[in-house]
């Protein structure tokens, strides 16, 4: 059985800012190292065997204070990246509801409805990822994977694990930054052990 930890990212500049990262990307805030750091003890006793992170600076950030102390591979893949957010990369919330209201809240509240017109699809972001998993999985078939990604393409992996429709991509819990989602392979089958637990933010 192959276990996968799935971190997201810790808090960034921008996150703190409500501005949309996507495939942009900005440093993780003191916050954001803090909650790093106290996670990395949580999980100092789990044997992982090999850590990948999303390309992005923030992720690979991330992994480095997982990892810290530890002899462990470490891999970065463009398909564990964030959904592309096309021209709402950069923009606060406040100014892209400011000029595409209805959009924000198609793709923020009804995202079965959402048309992804300059931006990535969710089916694309859910294909992409997890076929990186799939591919980890049948890599590393008894071990316990540290892969560090983003908050919509955790969702869209559950969503797709759980065989549940677009409409239901928010459901709760949230995917807070540092979050642990937990999910084991075993074959062809996929377990969600934990979504987004967070005792190390306690």
């Amino acid at each position: 059985m192959t276990t996968f930890y799935l971190v997201r990212h810790g808090e960034t500049v921008w996150n703190k800012e409500q501005r949309l990262q996507g495939w942009l990307d900005s440093p993780l805030s003191e916050n954001g190292i803090l909650h790093a750091r106290k996670l990395a003890e949580q999980l100092k006793t789990i044997p992982f065997t090999v850590a990948y992170s999303s390309s992005s600076g923030r992720a690979q950030e991330t992994l480095r204070y997982l990892t810290a102390g530890r002899q462990l591979a470490m891999h970065y893949e463009d398909d564990l990246r964030e959904i592309y957010l096309g021209e709402w990369q950069g923009k606060t919330v406040e100014e892209i509801v400011a000029t595409n209201r209805l959009d924000y809240e198609l793709y923020t509240d009804y995202p079965a409805q959402f048309i992804a017109t300059h931006t990535e699809s969710f089916g694309a972001v859910t294909e992409r990822a997890m076929y990186t998993l799939k591919n980890i999985a049948q890599m590393y078939p008894h071990e316990h994977v540290l892969i560090v990604s983003h908050a919509v393409t955790i969702k869209c992996i559950l969503n797709a694990i759980l065989g549940r429709g677009i409409d239901q991509l928010w459901t709760a819990p949230f995917i807070h930054g540092t979050s642990v989602t937990i999910i084991e392979r075993l074959d062809e089958n996929w377990h969600v052990k934990e979504i987004g637990s967070t005792p190390h933010l306690l």
